[in-house]
């Protein structure tokens, strides 16, 4: 007999109990609402949030596709001599996101993506892969 699973609605992930795919929902929709409030929440392993599309002219093979990504570890780190939270994701581990420039975009970022998931666009044309 198939195992069940249960949706997060505001996701798309699956779960092994409803009242996981429950909380998930619950969770994500408080960090949104905090975001949309101009508070920056946060984080925890295991939270969903939006990224940005990453662009680059000189290595696309690093190119990516914003949308909802996992946090993988969230932590206070020193840029400018001010302590900023930043989040790392499971679509993009070895980047890490300015939470608070990332936090005050949540709604816009959801408009744009919904339940799109983000995810590698590697463009491997030599002419935007050249480190100048």
């Amino acid at each position: 007999m198939p195992e069940s699973t249960y949706l997060c609605t505001e996701t798309g992930r699956h779960f092994d109990t409803e009242a996981a795919a429950r909380a998930s929902e619950a969770r994500f929709r408080e960090i949104q609402a905090e975001c949309g409030a101009g508070k920056i929440p946060e984080l925890r392993k295991g939270d969903v949030i939006y990224t940005e599309t990453s662009l680059y002219v000189s290595h696309g093979l690093d190119d990516f596709h914003g949308g909802l990504a996992e946090v993988l570890d969230f932590e206070l780190q020193t840029s400018a001599g001010k302590s900023r939270p930043c989040v790392k994701t499971v679509q993009e581990s070895d980047t890490w996101w300015n939470w608070e420039f990332l936090a005050p975009q949540q709604t816009k970022l959801r408009q744009e993506f919904g339940k799109e998931w983000a995810h590698p666009i590697p463009d491997d044309r030599p002419e935007f892969n050249r480190w100048d």
